[in-house]
This record gives C-alpha cells, structure tokens and sequence, in this order.
C-alpha cells in the first residue's frame, strides 16, 4: 500500500513581512499539502464517502438499541465488506490468515442472535471490535515479526489514532468540494451521485423528525411504525438514531482513514535490555516458594495424605482456594510475559521460568479439582462455568509460553488468539446458561437443603438460554418465577430484534 504522506510548505506574504518586519514572525503560516495528496483525499471523498454513509445507514438500522436481534449477523457482514472494500482503496490485498480473523467476528454476530445471557452478549460484542482491528493490522502491516506486546500495543495505538482521523474527514470534503466546483468537466452522472448522496444526509434527519411528528399525531400510523418499521419513534428514539447514525459514520470514516496512512510503526524494538540478575533474583524466590506449594498439593490434594490443620475436613479442604488460584495462574502468565520480554537472554531465567510455569500446571490441576469438588456439594453458577473454562484456556496458553521461553521468534500472539478465539466461540454457542439449568435441576436433590434452596432462586434469574431444559422441570413455581424474570427481554420483541433464545422462552410463557 501507498503509504501517504503529507508535506508541505510554508507560503510566506514577502511584502506583508518586508513593511512590517516586527511582525513577521507572527504572520500566519498557510500549508499547502502536496498534489498527490490532494489527488488521494479527492478519492477518498468520492470513494469512500458514500460507502460509509451506506454502511452507517445500514448498521444503524440494524444494531440500534438491538445488539441480541437477527440483525447482528448482518451487520457483522455489513462490517466485513466495508472494510474490504475500503482496504481495496489503498491497493491492500487480503491475507489468507485475515479470514481466521473474519470468521470468528461473523461466528460472535451469529452468535448474539442466538443467546441472551447478557454477559456473554457484552463480550461478544468486545470480541467482535477487538477482530476488527486485529484484522485490518494484520491486512495493512507487515506483523510477521512482531511480538506479543508489539501486536497489543499496536491495537491501543490504532484505537487512539482513530479520533485524530476526524481532522482527515473535513479536509477530504473541503478538497473534493474545491474540486467538484472546479471541474466543469465533471460528468453528470458523477454530478447525480453527488446530489443523491447530498439528499441522503438531508433526509434522514428529516423523516425522523416527521415519522416523529406522524406517530404522535395517529395511533394507528404509530403502531404500524412500531409492529412493522421496528422502532417506536419518540422523541428519545429519534434522537438515538441521529447520534447511532453519527457515530458510525464518522467512527468508520475516521478508522479507515487512520489505516490508510500507517500511523503505527512496523519496526521491533527489543526491550529486552534489562539486567538478568534483578529477574533472577525475584523468580528463584518465587520458584521456591511454588516448588513447597506445589508438593503440598501432590501430598495433600491429589494423594489425600499428611496432617490437615485443626477443623478442616479434607472435602474442606478440597473445597476452597480455586479462585484465589485462578487469580495467581493469571497472574504467573502475565509475569513469564513480560520477564521473557524486558531482560536479557539467560540460561538460568529460563529454567525460572519454565519452573514457574509447570508449578502454575500444578496450581491449574489444583484449582480444577477443588471446584469439581465444590460443583458437586453446590452444583453450577455462572461464574464456575467460566472458571472451568478459564483454567482450560490457561493451560492450553502455558504451551505456547514455554515454548516461546526457548524459541524468541515463536508467534505468540497469533497462537494466543487462536486458541482464545475458539476456545471462546464454543462457550459462546454451547449455551451456559442450559447446561446450568439443566445440571442444577437434575441434581439438586442429591445436596443440602439450604444450599438447593439457595440454587432454586437462582435458577430463577438465569437468562432466557436456560428455557429449555427449565422446560423439562414439572414445578410450575420454579417455571412461572423464572419467567417472570427475564420477560423484559422476551416481551414485544419486533422481527429486527427477534432472538432464538428469547423465542424459546417466549414458546415456553405460552405453553405454560
């Protein structure tokens, strides 16, 4: 890609300065950008404008107060075309590893209209903006030598490079108004587009204003406008669709405007210039200490021997500690990161490291059978889903960390978000909330009383993904509360915002 740079100079007033020279140097400096790039904002302008104000039309019909409807996996196609074809626009042609990139932004599209566990609709779409730019870096730059740290750092800089974009918009516009104004020659059915695009921008402003006006003057054209055109036009919902559509337009506008001039740097710079010995120094302490814990928990976890402290059981025992564990198996991870990525090269902080990271698949297995123990004396929640699937992300990741330990070239980020990616879109699709439901109803006969009693509300408010198999239940008590509870999300949902989840439960409000 031509990577477009500005330049300029300085158009000094030579008379204004030679009868005023006190004041020269307070004359106002005007720069004039090069002719090629004038030549490529022109372009821009006629390019990629009217793209963008399709694309926000489009998306802010779909994801507008509606990002759990049928419209999201639209709306992720929608994205993915843009992008493409605002990558054309600079001669950038699509890597074959971009697709990974793309399936799984379209894969948690899908995804929102098939759930409606909040949580999970939140990360979906942070997962969704995250493959955005991980795939238009990937198609612009040259990241095949770039680090973990490279790669995420790379993300942040992009993000925040965006909002400097804006200033690109109005001068695009400024040079292909001079131009448009210029050009006599201009042919009429450039003059045409031009115009329809111009009518476009007028108009949606005004028909919200007058669908506005319309709905409150006939209950019969409002109610149309809610049961078929999907949106009740108040002054609230007006208003929203302005700021949606505006938002879009000039977010899109200004991050592929961002990516056409390659702000970002593709050099490496090592950081690894630290003293080994600081690190040294720190991970054999840290290593000792993991070592005592780690025969600790062979001894005393895994083969049920030695003497446990006074009051403690060993199902007590077994029972605690699985977050507190996540948290320093996360916190090792990070630590094996950044050691591998600040100090200099030693044999010694490598076998650290490698310590470190098969005490932390010590700590992993640890945690994993205290909560399996916990699950079974407490049944499901949400949050233990995501610890078990937590643990597994970890120790599938710790691979690649030891790995990268010995070989400095090893791809770390790209193996990273493969593995999170998948790992992620099969807890996305697989539905939490039913295997909870479904899990905690079949066993909860099998615990203590007051613990069930505490799952039995719980189960209550888990989201319409669990209406299926609190379908099976015969306690029309445990059925009429849970869907008293997440009504809100499956009452009146209009066709733009129907949802497979909220639908299910919708078949079962009616069937009950």
């Amino acid at each position: 890609m031509d990577n477009i740079n500005n330049q300029s100079f300085t158009n000094q007033n030579y008379n204004y300065n030679n009868a005023y020279p006190a004041y020269a140097p307070y004359q106002k400096r005007v720069v004039v950008e090069a002719p090629e790039v004038l030549d490529f904002r022109e372009k821009m302008g006629r390019k990629l404008l009217p793209a963008t104000l399709i694309y926000a039309l489009f998306s802010t019909f779909c994801i507008y107060n509606n990002f759990s409807g049928v419209t999201m996996p639209f709306f992720g196609i929608a994205t993915l075309i843009y992008m493409c074809y605002g990558l054309q626009q600079y001669d950038v042609k699509i890597k074959k590893f971009s697709w990974f990139y793309a399936t799984i932004m379209i894969t948690l599209s899908i995804s929102n209209f098939l759930t409606g566990n909040l949580a999970m609709l939140f990360f979906n779409n942070f997962g969704i903006i995250l493959m955005l730019f991980v795939f238009l870096i990937h198609n612009v730059y040259d990241d095949s030598r770039w680090n973990f740290s490279k790669t995420a750092i790379a993300i942040c800089e992009s993000f925040f490079y965006s909002f400097g974009a804006l200033e690109d918009f109005a001068k695009d516009m400024k040079v292909l108004k001079e131009r448009g104004a210029s050009d006599e020659s201009s042919s009429q059915k450039k003059r045409t587009v031009r115009y329809v695009l111009i009518g476009l921008l007028i108009s949606v402003p005004l028909v919200c204003i007058l669908l506005l006006l319309l709905s409150a003057a006939d209950a019969v054209f409002s109610n149309l406008m809610t049961n078929y055109l999907l949106i009740n036009f108040s002054f609230v919902d007006t208003f929203g669709i302005l700021i949606t559509f505006g938002f879009i337009f000039f977010a899109a506008y200004s991050l592929m405007r961002c990516f056409s001039k390659k702000p970002v740097s593709e050099d490496v710079v090592s950081h690894r210039n630290l003293e080994p010995i600081i690190a040294i120094t720190v991970l054999s302490l840290v290593s000792v200490i993991y070592l005592v814990f780690s025969v600790i928990q062979i001894v005393y976890l895994f083969l049920g021997g030695g003497q446990l402290p006074d009051g403690y059981s060993y199902s007590d025992y077994a029972r605690e500690g699985f977050f507190q564990l996540l948290a320093v198996s996360i916190i090792n991870f990070l630590m094996v990161l950044f050691v591998n990525g600040h100090f200099k090269e030693s044999r010694v902080l490598k076998v650290l490291m490698t310590i470190i990271s098969l005490c932390t698949y010590i700590m992993i297995a640890s945690s994993f059978v205290r909560i399996m123990m916990y699950i079974e004396v407490a049944l499901l929640t949400e949050l233990r889903v995501w610890v078990l699937w937590g643990l597994t992300l970890l120790s599938i990741l710790f691979i690649a960390v030891i790995i990268s330990i010995f070989k400095e070239k090893f791809p770390l980020f790209r193996y990273s978000i493969i593995v999170v990616s998948v790992l992620y879109a099969i807890i996305s699709f697989a539905h939490i909330d039913y295997i909870i439901a479904d899990y905690d109803i079949t066993y909860m006969d099998t615990i203590d009383p007051e613990i069930a009693e505490q799952d039995y509300y719980y189960i209550q408010g888990l989201s319409t993904d669990a209406a299926p198999a609190i379908a099976k239940s015969e306690d029309d008590t445990l059925i009429d509360g849970y869907l008293s509870n997440c009504k809100y999300f499956y009452k009146n949902r209009s066709w733009r915002k129907f949802n497979l989840s909220a639908y299910n439960a919708e078949l079962l409000s009616g069937d009950h």
